[in-house]
Formats: structure tokens, C-alpha cells, sequence
């Protein structure tokens, strides 16, 4: 009798946990890597609402641990949104992710941002249902390589700006007899502004850019040249 007793205790304390076992997150750790000439290295997690309850749709995040390089930048997108701010260590936030059949499923991307800069990076995640409280937690592991480029541009063809961080102009310098045409990009990879470098100094507005940090890119004989800059 009493071993039967324990049975039904384990298959009710079993059956418990199937319940708040609410989401489902695949992989548990990825990993990226590229070489130092890639600007971002994204490492993507499926997470699906698996909750039979229809009320159990609020999820909270938050990164407990972040280990890479000064050099780098990071940044979470959960399934609705990139964060400003999301790379340090602490951060958290929620969303809410209906569970109802063909809604209930989208994708956590942790992105790491070399900035040419090799090494290793780590990122982890707890992720907790508000309703259920069943806890997981993913891993990102980033590695990037050096690439050395071959200089191909003379020594006194040296790319400056000023200022860093900027507030509605740059001023940008590269001694070539060349038009140059010069691309920013958010920290998101996607291309915001274009324009010309004339004769060896031109200056450009930047007030419409929202605050964050940029990338400066282009390319001369052969040789991509990329920097990073900070608008406020």
C-alpha cells in the first residue's frame, strides 16, 4: 500500500511539472563564429509557447552572465523587439507570445559585435513564464578570428573623423583625388545613410540618426576600411 502511494505521488508531482513546463526553447546553446572581418555574429534560438493554459503568455528575460572582449558590443532581440542596451549584464525585459495554433512560436537572436576585433564571447539568458514561473535558460558562444588584410593603401591615406561620439556632424578625412562613397550602418547591420567623400574632406549630417552606435565603411583600392562612431 504504501508503495503504491509513492507511485501516484510521483505521477502527480510528474504530471505538475509537464504542466509548467510552458515553452520550449531550441538550441539550449548555439554558437557562431566568423572572422574579423564579419561586423556581426548572430546566434538564433526558436522559442515556442507550448502552455495549454490560454492565459500563460507573458514571458520575462534577462541576461545573467556576458563575458567578451572590451572591444566587442552585443545586443538581444527577443521575438518582438532589438534592445537599446540589451548587451549588459543585467538587463531584462518582457513580451507577451500567444500560444494559440500558428501564433506561438518566434526567435531570440543574440548578436555579438566584433568591431574587427578577434576573441570570444558568451552570452546567457534566463527566460521565466509570469504564469507558470517554469524557467530556462539559452546560451550564445561567439568565436572570431583575425584576418589580416594586405595594405594596399599608402600610409598617408590615413581615414579620420572628429567628432566621437557626435552630435549632428561629422568630419571626415581621407587624403584621395578620388569621390569615395562612404556607408553608415546601424548596429544592426542595416544600411542608414550613404554618401561622397570629395577631395580628400567632406561633412556630414548625421541629426536625423537616432542615438546608438554606427559603423563607417567603404572601400579603396581593394581594401574595405571600417570604423565605428557614436551618435548622442
Amino acid at each position: 500500500m504504501k508503495k503504491i502511494f509513492t507511485i501516484i505521488i510521483s505521477l502527480l508531482v510528474l504530471s505538475n511539472f509537464v504542466i509548467a513546463q510552458s515553452f520550449s526553447i531550441s538550441p539550449k546553446i548555439g554558437k557562431g563564429q566568423a572572422s574579423s572581418l564579419k561586423e556581426k555574429i548572430e546566434v538564433k534560438f526558436n522559442f515556442t509557447n507550448t502552455s495549454l493554459d490560454a492565459t500563460d503568455t507573458v514571458f520575462n528575460w534577462e541576461l545573467i552572465e556576458v563575458v567578451m572582449p572590451s572591444t566587442w558590443t552585443a545586443q538581444i532581440c527577443d521575438p518582438f523587439a532589438c534592445l537599446e542596451g540589451s548587451g549588459t549584464l543585467g538587463f531584462k525585459s518582457s513580451y507577451s507570445l500567444s500560444n494559440a495554433i500558428g501564433n506561438n512560436t518566434g526567435f531570440f537572436l543574440l548578436d555579438f559585435f566584433s568591431n574587427g576585433n578577434p576573441g570570444s564571447g558568451l552570452m546567457k539568458v534566463v527566460i521565466k513564464s509570469a504564469k507558470t514561473g517554469y524557467t530556462d535558460t539559452i546560451t550564445a558562444e561567439a568565436k572570431v578570428w583575425n584576418v589580416a588584410v594586405k595594405e594596399t593603401v599608402k600610409q598617408n591615406k590615413e581615414f579620420s573623423f572628429y567628432p566621437n561620439p557626435a552630435k549632428d556632424e561629422l568630419v571626415l578625412k581621407y587624403n584621395s583625388k578620388e569621390n569615395i562613397q562612404v556607408e553608415i550602418f546601424n548596429i544592426l547591420g542595416s544600411k542608414v545613410k550613404t554618401f561622397y567623400l570629395y577631395g580628400g574632406q567632406t561633412t556630414v549630417n548625421i541629426e536625423e540618426l537616432e542615438n546608438g552606435i554606427y559603423f563607417l565603411r567603404f572601400k579603396d583600392d581593394g581594401k574595405t576600411i571600417s570604423k565605428t562612431f557614436t551618435k548622442n
